[in-house]
């Protein structure tokens, strides 16, 4: 993905750390991706943005618009902090849906920078260029002492009826997800704590303080009906703070809860009978790499999308010089094989490709541009990805892998058969990328921007 040359291509930086085929603005700070949506056969990634500078603070939501998951346009910011407002520190994470036939977008207000949040509501545009943001809130802080932190607010249908989850944390320490019945998009009503991460099923790798940004979908097979929780986990460290861990999934059955009915709702709203029962099955990794978190999932008729946020692993410092940081993942198609998440590049990524790759050097190793595609063939084809230069060379990562996607400093392994591989590696003067796959061959093309 790239930005449209027509709009940005002149004022994008010229470190090779930044993205060739991964869209975002020249400059800022960016993480979660906000907001995906397909309208009208345009496709909108929202995100997390400060254009200030590369630090987080004071968070937007910026806007890119595609019409082919490929070439990407950058719109004017959505989203801003509104003085006095539910969400005057910021515009946190969210999702887009459509009310009445009005576009709404659905985030966490942040009034001050603690734990508590209240979903707020803007609507948009038809062609979602313009919002109006006038301090609606559809849901505050739980009445509930066990709930100590809310945030993310992700929307779903369930028989027929619009529900909504947050991620939470309780004041025992454990992580939860928290239930709404949405069905009047203004006014939520709070249905409880919907999981924990103390579930016997869930390992010691869904411990958290906080689940973050939970999405759900669901994959049907035949008659058989299984839903993908998808969470990031927040682990609260000594001192307050938070340490971004990981992305995790649970897949598991949904069916009617007999003990969360409510058929005779007070306020005289349609009564939505029993409310959906998440019973977990599975779980594992959602990425395996170091700088991978918050993703976002578009599910689709045919399809299932998922963009993630990758953020910077160099110092801060550096960041601040070249005066932006994070990047988006390429979209990546979803799958279940048993119990394990596959993901793999979307199709409409091909379109980034350009010449075929040089062949092997007689060291065996393929020389690379600084963004690049490598399809390594037979099932146990062993990957290295490596950066060679005068002071010598130094693996970037190494094992079995289908695809591995270069893009700057970003890089993206997708297995065959298990979750992606996101990392960051910063080349340095005189240092090029290489790669060798032993044994089998290597297929692959240098990546460059579309002409839109």
């Amino acid at each position: 993905m790239t930005l449209s040359p027509s709009t940005a291509s002149a004022v994008l930086p010229m470190s090779r750390a930044f993205p060739r085929t991964h869209p975002r603005p020249a400059r800022g700070w960016l993480n979660d991706p906000n907001g995906l949506c397909r309208v009208d056969g345009t496709w909108h990634v929202f995100f997390q943005y400060n254009p200030g500078s590369a630090r987080h603070d004071a968070i937007q939501w910026g806007h890119l618009s595609s019409p082919d998951l490929v070439t990407w346009q950058e719109e004017p910011v959505a989203l801003r902090p509104q003085q006095h407002g539910p969400d005057a520190f910021g515009c946190w994470s969210g999702v887009l849906t459509v009310d009445d036939g009005r576009p709404v977008a659905v985030y966490s207000g942040v009034e001050a920078g603690d734990n508590r949040s209240r979903v707020t509501l803007a609507t948009g545009s038809e062609d979602l260029r313009s919002w109006r943001q006038e301090g609606v809130t559809a849901a505050g802080m739980p009445e509930d002492p066990d709930v100590v932190a809310v945030r993310d607010p992700f929307l779903f249908r369930w028989a027929g009826r619009r529900y909504a989850l947050q991620g939470a944390g309780l004041a025992d320490g454990r992580a939860a997800i928290l239930l709404y019945d949405a069905a009047d998009l203004a006014h939520w009503t709070y249905l409880g704590v919907w999981l924990t991460s103390d579930h016997p099923v869930l390992s010691a790798d869904l411990d958290a303080s906080i689940w973050e940004c939970p999405q759900i979908f669901e994959v049907v097979e035949g008659e058989v009906s299984r839903w993908v929780l998808i969470v990031s986990r927040w682990m609260r460290q000594e001192d307050g703070s938070g340490r971004l861990q990981d992305v995790r999934y649970i897949v598991g059955h949904m069916d009617a809860d007999p003990d969360n009915d409510n058929d005779n709702d007070d306020d005289g709203a349609r009564a939505r009978g029993a409310a959906p029962r998440f019973t977990p099955e599975a779980c594992g990794a959602v990425d395996t790499g170091p700088a991978f978190y918050a993703p976002q999932v578009l599910a689709l008729e045919d399809r299932t999308l998922l963009w993630g946020w990758s953020w910077e692993t160099r110092p801060e410092e550096v960041s601040d010089e070249e005066g932006w940081a994070g990047l988006l993942t390429w979209p990546r198609e979803l799958r279940l094989d048993g119990d394990v998440l596959v993901a793999a590049p979307a199709a409409e990524c091909a379109g980034h490709r350009r010449e075929p790759l040089e062949p092997a050097s007689a060291d065996g190793t393929v020389e690379l541009p600084d963004a690049a595609e490598l399809r390594a063939t037979g099932p146990d084809a062993a990957v290295r990805l490596l950066l060679r230069g005068p002071a010598g060379e130094r693996e970037v990562w190494s094992g079995r892998a289908g695809t591995v996607v270069v893009d700057g400093s970003l890089v993206e392994v997708y297995a065959q058969d298990g979750p992606s591989h996101t990392l960051r590696a910063y080349p340095q003067d005189g240092e090029i990328w290489c790669a060798a796959v032993e044994p089998g061959a290597v297929t692959g093309w240098a990546l460059g921007p579309s002409t839109p």
